[in-house]
């Protein structure tokens, strides 16, 4: 397993200082074949956008951990019939530079923007700015979603939701910096056909205004939990 962390160091990809403790910690705990495993996924995956490389590398491992417990129950691991091409790094970077955005890469999420460049301290986009956007094709990426949505307005941020199991993306969210943005892109985009067959549905997000709260005391009646919250909202 030393020796195997020896190659990704020499790569280039990796410095010894991006993994902490608790990633080491996690992988000691993995058994020599499995740690192997989890290192060479993480060999090949594509590092260039991640900041936190060791979180990155623990989501190597938990996906790694469902897959083979999955196997050892004999539930079937989800796959794609979609070969995932990823997307064009060229043209990401070309918009990075174009934009001053970043992107940040996780095993569960791609992020790209939030706040944009020169925000200051303009605040942050509220209710109505974020539009949710389903039926994308699995295999798209930034380098084709962010210049679409850029025709509607001035993008805050897009999030692409990963599915660490397969690779393909489980849908996106974009937040604009103004209302009038996301309306815009409602009413171009969507049931507009992102590629022949594929027809986005697009509509604004709407909050969750329900909060679960967890451990109180039983002795706690109706009035005094109002009370408490009444303090604060």
């Amino acid at each position: 397993v030393a020796g195997k962390l020896d190659d990704i160091y020499k790569t280039g990809k990796l410095q010894h200082v991006e993994l902490d403790d608790r990633a080491l910690d996690a992988l000691k705990e993995f058994p020599v074949e499995g740690a192997l495993n989890v290192l060479s996924q993480f060999l090949e995956s594509n590092l260039e956008h991640v900041s936190n490389k060791s979180a990155y590398l623990c989501g190597v491992m938990k996906t790694y951990r469902q897959k083979s417990k999955a196997s050892q129950q004999g539930v079937p691991i989800p796959t794609t019939t979609v070969q995932v091409k990823g997307p064009d790094e060229d043209k990401i970077k070309k918009i990075l530079d174009r934009t001053g955005y970043t992107l940040d890469v996780t095993t569960g999420q791609r992020k790209y923007g939030g706040p944009p460049p020169n925000w200051c301290d303009l605040p942050i986009p509220g209710n109505g700015c974020e539009v949710f956007c389903g039926k994308i094709p699995k295999d798209m990426f930034e380098d084709e979603l962010i210049p679409l949505f850029e025709k509607c307005g001035e993008i805050w941020d897009l999030r692409l939701m990963m599915d660490p199991m397969t690779g393909t993306n489980r849908g996106y969210a974009v937040t604009f910096t103004t209302r009038e943005a996301a309306c815009n892109a409602v009413k171009q985009l969507d049931n507009h056909e992102i590629k022949p067959g594929k027809c986005l549905k697009i509509n604004i997000s709407v909050p969750n205004l329900r909060l679960f709260v967890g451990n109180i005391p039983k002795s706690k009646g109706k009035e005094e939990i109002l009370d408490e919250f009444g303090k604060l909202t």
